[in-house]
């Protein structure tokens, strides 16, 4: 599986921002507490992401356009050339096999109702992160982090549905085109075709999102990590969760906003000492309260 040679396509079609705003997490108590204590995020494993239909959406784009294309443009002679007569078959078996992929999450909105619903029940918390937060997390960070090997990629989310089609569709073209042009390759070179093409669709659904969850205005990082990355794992809703960790330097923390149900005076006095406990500079992290009414 080579990165290197399908960066080009995602540069493409991923959207890297130049200039990062403030970007919040939305979090749990048990999450805020583990994050600022430890100076670290954790990036949970994509598969136990809340939304379970996310990989499907775009699996289903570019399955629909790769049977369409084939059929368009491979002879009926051709379709039954090896390997190209199973060629849909062996897709789908690739779908099954990802590389680990860990996720976190960050949204520009820094008080939604949706994400505390969502993340945190209504009563949990939301960290700011200043500018540099997305920009310094880079691959130096990774080999700190014990991830040498890991693959790393940022972007905004991408909710379009006319830009996901166009660059799965550009994806599926490449692949088809290897496949003709390469009809008596090896078993081997037939994987590695696949492999990549996989491996291409597998970055493009971590950021492609269906138009309904643009409420969100989510970015992400994502990594892609070797086999044998030292895995943790978090207990949430009765489920363990495994993640990965990234340090981060807490002058890097903005602010810290109580989540829209969370209205007791002492959630604020005991989250005033609990960060300068842990040496975070009142002076520079602002402590909110969210603004959305709820009724009881």
């Amino acid at each position: 599986m080579n990165f290197d040679e399908i960066n080009e396509l995602l540069s493409r079609h991923l959207d890297p921002p130049k200039d990062t705003p403030p970007l919040y997490h939305y979090t749990s108590v048990y999450g805020l507490e583990g994050i600022m204590r430890c100076k670290e995020v954790w990036l949970s494993q994509s598969d136990f992401l809340n939304d379970k239909t996310e990989r499907l959406y775009s699996e289903n784009i570019i399955i629909e356009l790769i049977e369409r294309k084939f059929k368009a443009r491979v002879s009926d002679q051709l379709k039954n050339h090896p390997p190209l007569n199973n060629l849909i078959a062996d897709i789908r078996e690739a779908f099954q096999r990802k590389l680990p992929t860990f996720v976190l999450s960050l949204s520009t909105n820094k008080d939604s109702n949706l994400l505390w619903s969502n993340y945190s029940k209504d009563d949990g918390y939301n960290i700011e992160f200043g500018p540099d937060f997305f920009k310094d997390t880079d691959e130096v960070q990774l080999e700190k982090d014990n991830l040498k090997g890991a693959k790393l990629f940022k972007s905004k989310v991408i909710y379009d549905k006319e830009k996901h089609i166009l660059a799965l569709s550009e994806l599926a073209d490449n692949y088809i085109n290897h496949l003709i042009m390469n009809l008596n390759q090896s078993d081997e070179e037939y994987g590695y075709i696949i492999s990549n093409m996989h491996l291409a669709h597998q970055v493009m659904a971590s950021f492609f999102k269906d138009p309904c969850f643009q409420q969100e205005e989510e970015w992400r990082i994502v990594l892609f990590t070797p086999e044998d990355i030292t895995i943790n794992h978090r207990i949430m809703n009765s489920a363990f969760i495994p993640y990965v960790k990234l340090r981060f330097d807490k002058n890097l923390v903005r602010g810290v906003t109580i989540g829209a149900k969370n209205k007791m005076d002492i959630t604020e006095a005991g989250l005033t000492s609990f960060l300068t406990t842990n040496t975070y500079d009142l002076n520079r992290v602002e402590i909110n309260r969210s603004k959305i009414p709820y009724r009881y």
